[in-house]
This record gives C-alpha cells, sequence and structure tokens, in this order.
C-alpha cells in the first residue's frame, strides 16, 4: 500500500510566503508517511490566473526561484514527494508564460519530472504557452502521470499516458463549483477506461469543485467537502493489475 496527501488549501491574500508557510504547516499536521506522494492545487500559491502580472512568474532556470525552491525543502523535509508548481516565465512575447508542475523528490536539486499544462483554458490561452509534451515518473510501484485542470476534458491525453504505462493519472485543479458535476464524472471516466487510480487535488472553497480520487474500477475513494482540509488516499498497485487482468481493454497505439 502507498499513500497519497491531497492538500486542499487556499492562497493567502498576503503573498506567497503566508501561503508557503499554511501549506507546510498542513502537510506537517497530516504527518505523511516517509516515501509519500503529496499533491498541490494548481497555481497553489497564487490561485489561477489567467492574465497574471510580470511578477508572479518565475524563471525555473533560477535557484532562487521561490516556488521550486519552497517545494523542494518541503520534499526534504518530509521525504516525501510533491507534485506543486505554478507560473513560470516563458521566452515568448505573445504567450510569457506557462502553468507548470513539477515532481519534487527529497535530496534531489531540481525537479523530477516536469510538466507544463497542454491545453489552456479561456482567456489562459491568451497569455499562457500551451505544453507539447507528457511527463511521467516511478513512485512506489505506480507510472504516473501529471495532469493540469482543463487537461481533463482531452480523453485521448489520458489514453496516450495509459498506452505509455501510467498506472496513476494526476489532475491538479482549481475547477469551479458551477460545473463540479462534470468534474466528478470526467474523473471516474479517466479511471474507468484507463483502468487507472485517478487523483485530483482542487482548491479549497465553496466556489470550487472539491478534490477527488478514483480507483482503476471507477469506485470513488474520497468523500471531501470545500474546506480547507488534508485528504490521505491508500493506493494498491495491485488493484491496478487485478482490474486489467480481469477486463483486458485495447490500448492506443503511439505513433513515433
Amino acid at each position: 500500500m502507498a499513500n497519497a496527501y491531497l492538500i486542499q488549501t487556499e492562497p493567502r491574500p498576503n503573498g506567497i510566503e503566508a501561503t508557503f508557510s499554511r501549506v507546510r504547516e498542513m502537510v506537517l499536521q497530516a504527518n505523511p508517511t516517509a516515501g509519500s506522494l503529496i499533491l498541490l492545487p494548481e497555481m497553489f500559491a497564487t490561485g489561477f490566473l489567467t492574465n497574471p502580472p510580470t511578477a508572479s512568474a518565475e524563471d525555473l532556470t533560477s535557484r532562487e526561484a521561490p516556488t521550486p525552491r519552497f517545494l523542494q525543502a518541503l520534499a526534504d523535509e518530509t521525504q516525501c514527494a510533491i507534485l506543486g508548481g505554478g507560473i513560470e516565465a516563458f521566452a515568448s512575447e505573445s504567450l510569457p508564460f506557462c502553468n507548470w508542475t513539477g515532481l519534487f523528490k527529497p535530496g534531489k536539486s531540481t525537479p523530477q519530472a516536469f510538466y507544463r499544462k497542454r491545453h489552456p483554458f479561456a482567456d489562459e490561452a491568451k497569455h499562457f504557452t500551451a505544453g507539447t509534451k507528457f511527463a511521467s515518473f516511478d513512485w512506489q510501484g505506480f507510472s504516473v502521470s501529471p495532469f493540469i485542470c482543463f487537461d481533463l476534458r482531452f480523453p485521448e491525453d489520458f489514453r496516450l499516458a495509459r498506452a505509455s504505462g501510467a498506472s496513476l493519472l494526476t489532475v491538479q485543479a482549481e475547477w469551479p463549483t458551477s460545473r463540479a458535476l462534470h468534474f466528478k464524472t470526467l474523473l471516474r471516466a479517466r479511471a474507468i477506461e484507463n483502468q487507472c487510480y485517478v487523483l485530483a487535488c482542487s482548491r479549497a472553497g465553496k466556489a470550487f469543485a472539491t478534490s477527488s480520487a478514483f480507483g482503476p474500477n471507477g469506485e470513488e475513494l474520497l468523500d471531501a467537502d470545500s474546506a480547507e482540509k488534508t485528504f490521505c488516499v491508500n493506493l494498491d498497485v495491485s488493484q491496478v493489475n487485478a482490474a486489467r487482468a480481469n477486463f483486458p481493454l485495447p490500448l492506443p497505439k503511439i505513433h513515433v
């Protein structure tokens, strides 16, 4: 069994350092087992911004970039793997930002996996460069593929991740309550059609759909409310293997 912790939090109005402090407090209060996976919401430090001020974007090549520095320190402190990200300053005059997430592991100096949101949402697409690559990493016997929010509406990307070996899919989101039914329905569908675990970490607050988790047969593993809270989900890779053995499904072909 492996443990994943979904940190359903919200940004502090007095800046990212206050948000970092609150996230650290929530993680330490959860007392995660070493080697666990910790997920944070989309753009956890700032909240989802479609046209952010330039000062909110970080040069991820710099060791002084605040968000990677915080996430790496937290990974070292907890001895856990952490998925978190924010706004990257991107070298494009017309689309100067990227929405990113990275995997931070204890004892490392750079993200061990890096993903840029492939499908910017609505006005986000006017200012953010879309990612072009998928990402994956190994964790506790799982092959994990991370996605971000609006990516969830593009099942072909998840199928390609599954064809590449994914057994756990993660979605970091700030999804509105007005489409909460879509959120849960699509998450469950991604779990069923790919016979994967699916974990979705959302922003706290009544304006946002709640964090969710589904097993490889579509079973709901988490009943969350909108409060700022940490949720722990137990995962067993043998359940993925059993689902696939009991009901084999064809995989899409990957064109190189």
